[in-house]
């Protein structure tokens, strides 16, 4: 199987508890125009401790996992809007990022994204993709966290078309479903070394 960049954007972020909340202002002073509308370049939710629980910012923002916050350098993700969402405890569960290039959502386990929605775009050429990723030790630290496998990937693209791929447990395809840019539809199977064991129709040429 060819190899395509089938990975989404990716985005922080976390789950919205309601109750005890109070808005903050940050960024530049309001402006207020013509139309009665106030600007801002970013808004927090926080809930009676100061923890945040939602920011909404027009620029790349920190990252508060396990109880630290990283600069906004070392998020992941191209410059636009994002919406993040925080627990209990002011860590990021998940997220929205918006930009010229593309959209995503991202929930989150403790320490690693768990499942991101997301379209990208470039001239004629899109995609949309759905991917769920396997957990790894919620006991880790950020910084300990290894590269977590895709398990499965569902979408589509202008040149492929549309697929779902399974993946084992260390990211390599094992089951193929795909209706190519050319409405071909193949299912295959494919060993460890990712050669094709087994496939649907059979290739051109073999019995």
């Amino acid at each position: 199987m060819r190899q395509h960049d089938r990975r989404a954007m990716i985005g922080t972020a976390a789950a919205l508890v309601a109750g005890g909340v109070s808005v903050t202002a940050a960024g530049r002073p309001a402006r207020t125009g013509t139309s009665g509308e106030q600007a801002r370049e970013s808004f927090k939710v926080v809930d009676r401790r100061g923890r945040q629980r939602f920011l909404a910012s027009a620029a790349k923002p920190p990252v508060i996992i396990g109880g630290k916050t990283y600069p906004a350098d070392q998020r992941q993700g191209p410059d636009g809007t994002y919406l993040i969402f925080n627990d209990e405890a002011g860590n990021e569960k998940g997220g929205i990022i918006a930009s010229s290039v593309g959209a995503s959502l991202s929930l989150d386990y403790p320490n690693a994204q768990a499942i991101t929605v997301a379209t990208r775009w470039a001239g004629t050429n899109g995609a949309a993709v759905l991917e769920m990723k396997q957990m790894p030790d919620p006991a880790l630290p950020p910084g300990q966290v290894p590269a977590t496998p895709a398990r499965v990937q569902l979408g589509y693209s202008t040149p492929d078309g549309t697929f779902l791929v399974l993946n084992d447990s260390r990211g390599r395809p094992r089951i193929v479903l795909e209706i190519d840019g050319d409405d071909r539809p193949t299912i295959k199977i494919l060993d460890a070394a990712g050669e094709v064991v087994s496939r649907l129709p059979a290739a051109s040429g073999t019995s």
